[in-house]
């Protein structure tokens, strides 16, 4: 079976989360109605939104304050049960390389959550290479 050969550009890289295994992560800026901050937040390919945010930062961020209508909340299924999530539209960067994108960002409605994760929605708006034997992953660009 022949590979496909393609040039690779490397634009940023970062360590995984120390971890047992090690996890991949990424730094993302939110911009939130209150402030803004540079956070890591696990690469979580089994959390279908784009942001999940801990409890406290959503609303040291004021993202209360901007919350879409409760009709617009989510619901997962999760092995704890459903878990209802209030949502919050909020810009966010990724330092030192001009990504620049609104997203929706989650956190539970009744629980404290104490993670930062990004989910399927925004991974698949980034090309990504995981690279576990060096323990980091990379944005990349390609044709």
């Amino acid at each position: 079976m022949a590979g496909i050969t393609r040039e690779v550009k490397v634009i940023r890289c970062w360590r995984y989360l120390d971890a047992e295994p090690p996890i991949p992560s990424i730094r993302v800026e939110v911009h939130g109605v209150k402030e803004s901050v540079e956070s890591a937040f696990r690469l979580d390919t089994g959390y279908p939104g784009q942001l999940l945010i801990s409890t406290d930062l959503y609303e040291k961020l004021g993202l209360h304050l901007a919350e879409l209508p409760e009709k617009e909340f989510g619901i997962y299924r999760t092995a704890s049960g459903l878990v209802e999530m209030k949502r919050s539209q909020a810009k966010i960067t990724v330092p030192d390389i001009g990504i620049d994108m609104e997203v929706i960002v989650e956190t539970p409605r009744r629980i404290l959550f104490e993670r930062n994760l990004a989910g399927r929605e925004l991974i698949n708006r980034l090309k990504l290479l995981l690279d576990g034997v060096k323990e980091e992953d990379c944005i990349i660009e390609y044709e």
